[in-house]
């Protein structure tokens, strides 16, 4: 109508009027890396250019884009909710809006000779899958200043990494990183270390093997996470992994800008090599497809996420029923694949949303949340329900406060309930109920397994994911050697470890000897405290790290297993993760016990997460100083009353812990004298053997030993002793 076309025309004038006061007015409210940022010539043309992300804005700064008619200044369905997201938003989306699609100022920057980027295209790097970052292990100003480097983050949907693009990452670190590479909770390989004149050299190489970069960080879709596991002859597994790969693509930037800033405007050698899975579903015309309810933005470039793309990250899960591997819960949205009865025919998918980790400490507005159960669709409607979702985000989610800008705070604003009835009006089809699903469980795809197909997997777990080159474990050099001389290609999975497969039965013992002969453990060699373990990078490149994560967390396995050996609960295990800050990326909130930083050496307490990860987050305790010399003294009490007080001989520490309660863990944390557990029996301790009938020769060494085990497994020497020598016998 004639009104709708006065709106735009009226829009486009105000941008371009907007453009011109910013190009004549300095930003007062700017500031950069370095004060030689700022002088000379080339500082004023940058300083004046920048959106001012810092300054007053109206709407003509963040409004929509040239021919878009819905977004976030003008939902296609209204919803009342806190914020409008008319009157004013925060600065990244003021620096998005004026980015020209991604460009601007990165491409200016990207030209200078400084070793930085500035402020505004730190959050336009960050969708080309870039992040800034110092050496905070430099103490002194000047050092760090001069330390500037750039973490890459590669996109590889269900974390499949090809034999060819590892043997590429191995060596672009080793030329222009830091050596290593890290395998991160979402299945993507990270790179560190590269300094700015050699990133786009970096960024091109592994665009043109047939990888990218953009979209690993950003305000849009992120990787998309799948359980790690290459079952070609499973109907289930083999949707998952092929629906996964289309809604990656579905949801990519359609901006060209990555190709003009990288690759000069050129496309990669090499097109995505997942690609070739996804052919049948012609996702142009899907990505276009407009179903007249809202979906479609209008945008000339952007047909979904419009001028300013999403109001923050976007993560997004799929699986198949019973298989947890992914921490399904955490997501914005998470998906499962439900089959027909037949069990080879695919009939939909259940989906859940509002999940994520990330929150502020003492700031009760922000909370880690486990998303909510949605429904189903039908397999027809799943790519358009998604659109509808991510639709439902785009406008309504918000837009004035960033650290309330996910999916989740939407959700738990609206309620699920009304959060589905908006859906419903984009996809313009009602979401049917949840299907039931059985019991989830926390898989890690560790070991060996057959594929199905003749070939083997074979899951290494790799303690943080950090793949380098110590003098006693050579991951780095280990895996290129698989790669060179078997053949194999990787799966990095959501617990930042890596399954190799297509291993022909054949190498399958020379594979072990090449694992053994560079250091690495197999499965069985590895205690489970350490294999249900992750952690963040933190010190010393992320800017937000309070405490260390990474580099402490070998340490905290190795004494929560003696702690555990102490106590006669050497047989006990846990999901446990810690964290350098409360951003949750090594996804915390939802271990049973996990350690989250809150300053220097010292964690908040969080417990009570899930074993499996399904449905629920741990809780914060009232310990949020944990001095990292205190964990013994910390966790004692939690064990002792785990040990002595739980129902069954299998009550997992997170669920007792949540069923009990927190405050009562605490009251029982305040009470405990420190060695209290000694005299306190556990219920369900195996029951000691009759006086023995006989005896056996056994050397003095030997018993030392057996009594020792026998006492950290809270038996008696001669039950063990049965017991291991039955199981012997037994085969």
């Amino acid at each position: 109508d004639v009104s709708s076309k006065m709106a735009v025309v009226w829009r486009g004038v105000s941008m371009i009027a907007v453009a011109i006061v910013a190009l004549s007015v300095p930003c007062a409210g700017y500031s950069f890396p370095a004060v030689r940022a700022l002088s000379g010539p080339r500082g004023v043309a940058r300083r004046a250019a920048t959106p001012c992300m810092d300054a007053e804005a109206d709407v003509g700064d963040f409004g929509l884009g040239l021919g878009q008619k819905y977004g976030p200044t003008s939902p296609a369905h209204p919803m009342e909710k806190p914020w409008t997201n008319t009157l004013t938003q925060e600065g990244v989306q003021i620096v998005k809006a004026a980015s020209n699609h991604l460009r601007d100022p990165l491409i200016a920057d990207m030209a200078d000779e400084e070793i930085f980027v500035s402020k505004d295209s730190i959050h336009i790097l960050k969708h080309h899958g870039s992040y800034m970052q110092q050496n905070r292990d430099l103490k002194k100003k000047a050092e760090r200043e001069k330390s500037y480097q750039f973490m890459l983050r590669l996109k590889v949907p269900c974390g499949e990494v090809p034999g060819a693009l590892y043997r590429e990452l191995d060596d672009l670190s080793n030329k222009y990183g830091q050596g290593d590479l890290r395998a991160t909770t979402r299945q993507a390989f990270q790179l560190h270390g590269v300094v700015k004149g050699d990133l786009k050299k970096v960024i091109a190489t592994i665009a043109n093997v047939g990888s990218n970069t953009y979209g690993g960080c950003g305000d849009i879709n992120r990787n998309l996470m799948t359980p790690a596991v290459h079952f070609p002859n499973n109907p289930a597994y083999v949707n998952c992994i092929k629906y996964a790969k289309a809604v990656a693509d579905l949801f990519k930037p359609m901006t060209n800008a990555f190709n003009e800033i990288w690759l000069d405007g050129e496309k990669a050698a090499t097109v995505e090599y997942w690609q070739k899975d996804i052919e049948e579903f012609n996702l142009d015309e899907v990505r276009h497809h407009d179903n007249g309810n809202g979906i479609i933005t209008g945008h000339e470039v952007e047909p979904l996420y419009g001028r300013t793309y999403l109001p923050k990250k976007f993560k997004i899960a799929v699986t198949v029923p019973g298989d947890n591997s992914v921490d399904l819960y955490i997501n914005d949205i998470g998906c499962v694949v439900i089959m027909e009865p037949d069990g080879v025919t695919l009939k939909g998918f259940n989906i859940v949303v509002g999940g994520g980790m990330g929150r502020t400490h003492r700031k009760e507005a922000t909370f880690a949340r486990a998303a909510d159960h949605l429904g189903f669709v039908k397999k027809d409607d799943f790519f358009e329900a998604m659109k509808a979702i991510i639709a439902v985000q785009r406008d309504h989610g918000n837009r004035e406060v960033r650290s309330a800008a996910r999916l989740k705070y939407l959700v738990h604003t609206l309620g699920v309930d009304k959060f589905r009835t908006l859906v419903e009006q984009y996809h313009g089809k009602p979401i049917e109920p949840w299907v039931a699903l059985p019991e989830w469980k926390y898989l890690d795809w560790m070991g060996w397994h057959e594929q199905g197909d003749g070939k083997l997997m074979l899951g290494v777990n790799i303690e943080q994911g950090r793949v380098r080159d110590t003098p006693e474990v050579r991951v780095k050099t280990c895996l290129r050697t698989l790669v060179d001389n078997y053949g194999v290609d990787l799966l990095l999975t959501p617990s930042q470890s890596v399954v190799l497969r297509n291993i022909e039965p054949a190498h399958k013992y020379n594979v072990e000897a090449v694992l053994r002969e560079h250091g690495i453990k197999l499965i069985h060699e590895v205690d489970a405290i350490t294999r249900k373990s992750i952690a963040c990078p933190s010190f010393p490149l992320c800017g937000l790290a309070m405490a260390e994560a990474e580099r402490v967390q070998p340490e905290i396995n190795a004494r929560l297993n003696a702690k555990l050996r102490e106590m006669g609960m050497a047989n006990d295990e846990f999901v446990t993760r810690t964290t350098g800050c409360p951003n949750g990326c090594a996804r915390p909130y939802m271990a049973e016990i996990a350690f989250v930083g809150s300053g220097p050496n010292t964690y908040q307490l969080w417990l009570g997460g899930s074993p499996n990860q399904a449905e629920r987050t741990g809780t914060a305790t009232n310990i949020f100083k944990m001095k990292y010399a205190d964990l013994e003294v910390t966790v004692e009490p939690i064990f002792a009353m785990w040990k002595s007080q739980r129902n069954t001989p299998d009550e997992a520490l997170g669920d007792f812990c949540h069923r009990v309660g927190i405050p009562a863990v605490e009251e029982f944390m305040e009470k405990y004298e420190p060695g209290s557990f000694k005299t306190m029996l556990s219920p369900f301790a195996p029951v000691a053997l009759p006086a023995p009938d006989a005896s056996v020769g056994i050397t003095s060494a030997l018993l030392a030993k057996l009594q020792e085990e026998a006492s950290a497994r809270d038996m008696d020497t001669a039950s063990l002793l049965e017991m291991i020598v039955g199981e012997a016998l037994e085969g």
